[in-house]
C-alpha cells in the first residue's frame, strides 16, 4: 500500500476504536454540548470515510518510477484513464509486434510498443471532438504487456493520454 493510504487507513482504524470505547462505556466530558451517541457516530462517520478513501487510493495509484517519473497504468486503472478507449489501447498492444526496450515488471516478458495518434481537443467542446481527426496529430509509442495488462507511460505520456483526444485509426 501506499504511505498515503496507510496513513488514512490507520486514522480510520484508530476513529473505528475510539467509537467502540465510547461504545463500551467511556465518557463524554459534563460540560461537552455533544451526546456519548453524537461523539460515537462521528468517530464511526470518520473512521468509514478515512478507510473507504484509503482503500479507493489504493485502486487509483499508479506505480511511478523515482529516477524517470515514468507510470505503470494497470487493468482497472487503464479503464479509467481512458475511458472509451481502453479496448482500442488494448487492441492495439493484442497485435502490436515490435518489441519493447522495457520488460514487464510483473511476467518478465519483454513488453510489446505501439504507436498512438492523438489530437489536441482544443476546448473540449462537441465540435473540437468531431474535427480532432483533421488536426495535426502526436504520435507518442506507448510500451505494455497485453497479457497482464498494463501499459508504461513514459513521464509526458501520462498528462497527454489524459488531456488529448485518442484517434483511432
Amino acid at each position: 500500500m501506499t504511505r498515503p493510504s496507510v496513513v488514512l487507513l490507520l486514522i480510520g482504524v484508530f476513529c473505528l476504536l475510539m467509537s467502540i470505547s465510547f461504545f463500551s462505556g467511556a465518557s463524554v466530558r459534563e460540560d461537552s454540548p455533544l451526546t456519548k451517541f453524537e461523539v460515537m457516530l462521528g468517530l464511526l462517520g470518520v473512521s468509514s470515510v478515512c478507510i473507504f478513501i484509503a482503500l479507493r487510493l489504493e485502486k487509483l495509484t499508479r506505480l511511478k518510477c523515482e529516477k524517470c517519473l515514468g507510470v505503470m497504468v494497470e487493468s482497472k486503472q487503464i479503464d479509467m484513464l481512458l475511458k472509451g478507449n481502453a479496448n482500442y489501447v488494448r487492441e492495439k498492444l493484442k497485435t502490436a509486434v515490435n518489441n519493447s526496450e522495457y520488460d514487464c515488471p510483473d511476467c518478465e516478458e519483454k513488453m510489446r510498443k505501439f504507436d498512438l495518434r492523438m489530437s489536441d481537443p482544443g476546448g473540449g467542446s462537441v465540435g473540437t471532438l468531431i474535427f480532432a481527426a483533421m488536426r495535426p496529430h502526436k504520435i507518442k509509442e506507448i510500451d505494455g504487456c497485453f497479457g497482464c495488462d498494463l501499459i508504461w507511460l513514459d513521464s509526458e505520456e501520462e498528462g497527454l493520454i489524459q488531456g488529448w483526444t485518442i484517434v483511432q485509426r
